[in-house]
Formats: structure tokens, sequence, C-alpha cells
């Protein structure tokens, strides 16, 4: 019984002198492990006993840098190339095939419009030239209803152009009263002139044959006033539709309406109430042409 109780002291004994087998092994094992070197120390800097520090890069009091060897927790990050320089370095492979499609539409835009107006200069398109001769006025009645008369016109048409051709294709005559209302109507059938020619047509009008375009009885009432006071004015105006066509060296082709209005006809009428004849006037004007 005593043995037993003397043997367990030694054993306690033992156990405070004898060291753990986890403790004999090298350093622990450090988890999760570090991927990056292990920090550099670096000497602490040098201050003045008296040193103040103030501002937010001032050196923290007893010197040294801290735990970090840069004035900031972590060493300033490097240039950063974000998605948009990615995407400018693989550019569609149709932006150069667009560029040069553009670029070729655009010159032969402008090859186009050169050449346009090279041939313009050249030819010099000029609109045709209308001019009144003369007018006689018959079955002139102002009383009858409906309103009749009868006018007849002769107009000289000239194409002043030296390359180009003139195709009339149409032309619709009005006779109007004043510059008020028309008060007659018809048509003309295409003719050709070349240039630097010229050509004389009569004008046959007559209102009155039938009552869809017959006049109102105020305007034909106006009408007969101005007769009884020496004369009464009309204006002659024509639509028409032409074409200036070039020779076979060098094409060229352009069709218009053109406005036409002659004014400042007067017909004389005399002692007669149902005849007339135009006003003579030595250097009558050409009649306005426009677009």
């Amino acid at each position: 019984m005593a043995s037993d109780h003397v043997g367990k002291p030694n054993e306690q004994t033992t156990d405070k002198n004898t060291t753990p087998t986890s403790q004999q092994q090298g350093p622990p094992i450090q988890w999760p492990p570090q991927s990056h070197p292990p920090q550099v120390c670096y000497p602490p800097a040098i201050v003045p006993p008296n040193a103040q520090f103030h501002g937010y890069n001032a050196l923290p009091p007893g010197g040294g840098y801290g735990p970090y060897p840069y004035p900031y927790p972590y060493p300033p990050p490097g240039p950063y190339y974000g998605q948009g320089n990615i995407q400018s370095e693989h550019r569609h492979p149709c932006s150069g095939a667009c560029r040069c499609f553009l670029a070729f539409l655009i010159l032969v835009i402008v090859i186009l419009l050169l050449t346009k107006l090279i041939i313009w200069a050249t030819l010099l398109p000029r609109f045709p030239v209308f001019h009144v001769e003369n007018m006689h006025v018959t079955n002139f009645n102002t009383n009858a209803n409906p309103f009749t008369a009868r006018w007849e016109t002769e107009i000289r048409i000239e194409n002043p152009n030296t390359k180009l051709y003139l195709y009339v294709d149409g032309m619709e005559v009005f006779m109007n009263y004043n510059d008020k209302y028309d008060v007659g109507i018809t048509w003309i059938n295409p003719m050709f002139i070349e240039s630097k020619n010229k050509t004389s047509m009569q004008v046959v009008i007559n209102t009155g044959e039938s009552a869809h375009h017959a006049v109102p009885i105020w305007i034909a009432q106006d009408m007969g006033k101005d007769q009884k006071n020496g004369g009464v004015n009309f204006v002659l105006k024509i639509k028409v539709w032409v074409t200036l066509k070039s020779g076979m060296w060098l094409w060229f082709r352009r069709s218009l309406m053109l406005n036409v209005e002659c004014d400042d006809l007067k017909v004389n009428f005399g002692n007669s109430s149902r005849e007339g004849t135009l006003e003579y006037i030595k250097d009558r004007e050409d009649c306005y042409v426009s677009t």
C-alpha cells in the first residue's frame, strides 16, 4: 500500500518535466498560407525631441513608419485598363469597308455635281422668249348672256439658246380681263424650235360658245364700262411645258413648266362696239417668263 502511494508523486513529477510531443516539432503552420513575401521592416526615422506633428502624412509620436513601409496603408494602385480600351482594339470588321464605301459615294456625288456644273456652264440654257405682235378682237358683246368674244393673237416665240433645241410639249393659254378673271381659254399643239431660231403662231380664243365657261354678268358689265371709255385691258397668261435638249456630242435634257404673262394689252374699240385692235406701242416689252 505504501509503495503505491509513493509512486504517484513520481508520476506527477515526470509529467511536469516532460515536454509535449507537439511542442518538440517545428514552428506552427500558418493558415491560410501567405502568398506574399514577408514584410520588410525599415529603421525608425530620427525625429527631434520637440517636433510637433500636424497633417495627414505626419509621423506618429516616437518616430517610425508604423506597420507599413508607405505613408498610406497600401502601395498606390497600378494603371487600370478598362473594358473600353479592350473594345476599341477589337473593332468591327465592317468599319473599314463602310468608310471606304462612304468615301466612294461622296466622290461619285462630287464628280456628278462637277460634271453637271461644267455642262451647265458650257451650254448656258436660257428660257424661251415670248412676245405679242398683234391682237384683234371680234364679236365682242357685253350685253349678251352669256358674254361672247373672239380674240386672235399673234405671238412670237424665240429660242435664244445656241446649243439647245426647244421642244414645246404643250401650251394652255388664258385671256384674262384686267388681271381679275379668265374670260377665255384654249390649248396649242406642240411645236419644235431649233437653236437660235424663232417662230410665230396664231392663238384664237373663243368664249360664250357654251355655258360651261360662261363669263359672270358682273365681269361683262365691267368690260362694257371700259369699252365705252375707249378701251379694255387684257392680260395673256400661258402655261408652257417645254424641254431643252442638246445635240449628240454633249447629252443634256431638262423639262420645265413655265408661266408666261403678257400684260398691258389694251384693245381700243373706237366707234365700233363689236371689234377692236391692240393699241400700238413702239417698243413693247417681251412677256414675263418664270418657273
